[in-house]
């Protein structure tokens, strides 16, 4: 009975680390998106985390924050 005790234990200590492993991993990044031809910022620009359902636009400022993982890619487009 103690033995199957001390693997639960186990088990949740090692479903904890990798939980919390997963959530650091998470990078916030965050940036600014303008024209190249003017400078300008772009307002309303739409950034998307490819493989994923995470995406934000830009603000008035064209400035955007996004959560990603190390090695995502970023997909911008405005219209």
């Amino acid at each position: 009975m103690k033995q199957v005790f001390k693997l639960k234990r186990l088990l949740l200590a090692f479903f904890l680390i990798l939980m919390i492993t997963n959530v650091f991993s998470q990078k916030r990044i965050t940036g600014k998106v303008t024209d190249e031809s003017t400078g300008s910022p772009l307002i309303g620009a739409t950034v998307l985390n490819v493989g994923t359902t995470k995406g934000t636009t830009t603000d008035f400022d064209g400035l955007y924050t996004i959560d990603a993982s190390d090695g995502a890619r970023l997909v911008f487009s405005y219209i």
